[in-house]
């Protein structure tokens, strides 16, 4: 009897762990039907087919389902991803559950209104298995609406989405998922992002061919209209007046008395959170000069060479210490997602040097980079010190191989790090002996522009927070 036994119970030994307890308790039908029903839908989903009709689920939601699976396209990501597969099973399991706990009530309402006991069951199992059903067709339009646009931007990066494929790293409901797409939609509308990652490499020519870099700025560059100036509002620099607001360090002193009083304290607390106490506005003055203006793509060789000119591979510098934390950090993350979206789009290398302090260099390659290091930036969050010689020599070392010659680098930071004279020497000895060219993009103010001038060529100070503020809300 015992071995007859444990054979009745086999189906339920190759059930999934996360599907076991759920299959076992469920209260719809009896415990073997059900789990050799389970089974059976795992390994249809899992060809990418529609499950064979079974005893375990009535004709009618059986029908309801396999429809659903069809209109959904869910049957595409189920497909030689077990994981997948086992989610929708999941989500079958769980709504079947619901429609069984609810029909009772809704069955005995209808015998109080004189329908027969068999009449009111099928009338509320039918009701409560169309709502499930439309209930679960939504949750499943989101899901494989995420998984659409997961598999357009891992196409744009040359990097499988792998979804469902590894249960252990929970890549399906990952966070950094979401910023993946959030972020790769956010730089398509920052225009100044674009127009500097669209400049680097582009029409690069030989340096061998080419005129020297202070010629070719001078010649680009606009001509010195004198100073000019733009007025940034928010910037605790000049006083302009009152305003209102929700900034503790400009509020005035009257509206630090409510605090003290023993009701109106909530009054206090209240026009903090409508951002209407009384506060000092602020702005601040941000100088523009030629340095901020970009030249224009280089013309190719020169002529009668019957060459054209050349697109190089692109190196990012990231700044990763602490004072880039927040939307600094965002916008850097953001850089590097269209910059692997451009190397991918026009078949380019893409190395990505993401630093801190001293000796501290994470390198990101777009040849071999895997979804878990993409995942891994994206999920970090910046913090340390800043130390910008060590990108800067793995950098210029890279330019030394053959085919990285024709390589421009973009460093990113917030522009707070020492220049030693010893990197200085050794950054105007790689532009005069490789014509490499060194682009500069400030997150921050024009406080901190020397230390950039003194290693970039060109240095692009990027500080419209309120914009991209906007954008992140969108």
């Amino acid at each position: 009897m015992a071995p007859a036994y444990t054979a009745g119970l086999a189906p339920l030994s190759e059930l999934p762990d996360s599907l076991f307890s759920l299959v076992v308790t469920h209260p719809l039908g009896s415990l073997l039907p059900r789990a050799n029903q389970v089974l059976a839908m795992l390994r249809e989903l899992g060809k990418g087919r529609l499950p064979s009709p079974g005893g375990w689920l009535g004709t009618s939601t059986e029908r309801r389902i396999r429809q659903l699976l069809v209109r959904s396209s869910a049957l595409e990501y189920c497909k030689d991803t077990p994981d997948v597969a086992r989610a929708i099973v999941q989500d079958v399991l769980l709504v079947l559950e619901q429609v069984e706990l609810a029909w009772p009530g809704t069955a005995g309402l209808l015998c109080q209104q004189g329908i027969t006991p068999e009449r009111a069951e099928r009338r509320a199992r039918a009701r409560h298995t169309r709502r499930a059903i439309n209930k679960l067709a939504e949750q499943w339009q989101q899901r494989i609406s995420l998984w659409q646009a997961l598999d357009d931007v891992a196409e744009e990066f040359g990097i499988a989405p792998a979804i469902g494929t590894d249960k252990d790293s929970g890549h399906l409901r990952d966070r950094a998922w979401f910023d993946l797409i959030r972020l790769s939609r956010w730089v398509a509308d920052i225009r100044q992002l674009q127009k500097l990652l669209k400049l680097m490499g582009q029409q690069r020519p030989d340096p061998e061919q080419s005129a020297s870099l202070s010629q070719l700025q001078q010649m680009m560059s606009p001509r010195d209209n004198g100073p000019r100036e733009r007025r940034l509002p928010g910037i605790p620099m000049e006083t302009q007046g009152i305003t209102r607001s929700d900034n503790l360090s400009r509020m005035l002193p009257l509206e630090a008395a409510l605090l003290g009083h023993p009701s109106l304290h909530m009054l206090w607390h209240a026009r903090r959170a409508e951002q209407s106490l009384l506060s000092y506005a602020v702005a601040g003055v941000m100088p523009i000069d030629a340095g901020n203006d970009w030249p224009l793509p280089r013309a190719g060789k020169g002529e009668g060479h019957g060459k054209g000119s050349q697109q190089g591979p692109l190196i990012l510098c990231l700044d990763t210490s602490a004072s880039m934390h927040g939307l600094a950090e965002q916008v850097s993350k953001a850089m590097v997602l269209q910059a692997l979206r451009l190397a991918k789009q026009q078949q380019r290398g893409c190395m990505v040097y993401l630093f801190g302090g001293a000796g501290e260099l994470l390198v990101l390659d777009n040849q071999t980079l895997t979804l878990p290091e993409l995942l891994d930036m994206l999920r970090g969050s910046f913090s340390g010190g800043t130390d910008v010689s060590t990108p800067l020599t793995a950098a210029l070392t890279r330019l030394q191989q053959q085919e990285w010659r024709q390589a421009d680098i973009l460093l990113v930071s917030d522009g707070e790090f020492e220049v030693s004279r010893e990197l200085q020497a050794q950054v105007e000895h790689g532009k005069e002996a490789l014509g490499v060219r060194l682009f500069g993009l400030q997150l921050g103010y024009a406080t901190a522009l020397h230390a950039m001038r003194k290693v970039c060529d060109l240095v692009h100070l990027f500080s419209d927070w309120r914009s991209l503020e906007q954008a992140a809300r969108a």
